[in-house]
């Protein structure tokens, strides 16, 4: 055997090693992927399920409540013109219709948690 044959050959085995690492590695690679992809789509159906439900107790509870609209004519420009803005005194009408509104929203059949602050 002469020296170029074994060169030859010797890198003949190398590049047949490194295209088996490859090989392997890409599959290993896809593989993985494929795991990934498949974690994904289970999440994203996961999610649309909770969406799905929220949005069935939304509509159910929309179509049980009842929605009073009143027009409220105050004149908010005394209250923001004020020098003392530290202290701000609202009349009593628009403290209890605030409440009100508030009582109504968080008394909505349907939903667990209360949907804005009771005070």
């Amino acid at each position: 055997m002469t020296v170029k044959f074994k060169i030859m050959l010797a890198a003949a085995i190398l590049i047949l090693y490194a295209s088996t690492y490859y090989s392997g590695y890409l599959k290993g690679w896809y593989a993985h992927s494929e795991h990934v992809n498949s974690q994904a789509k289970a999440k994203v159906k996961k999610a649309e399920k909770a969406v799905a439900t929220g949005e069935q107790k939304a509509a159910a509870a929309s179509t049980e409540a009842k929605v009073i609209y009143r027009t409220v004519y105050r004149d908010v420009v005394k209250y923001v013109n004020d020098p003392n803005r530290t202290v701000c005194r609202f009349d009593d009408g628009a403290v209890q219709l605030r409440q009100r509104a508030i009582d109504a929203a968080n008394n909505i059949p349907g939903f667990d948690e209360p949907a804005l602050q009771d005070k």
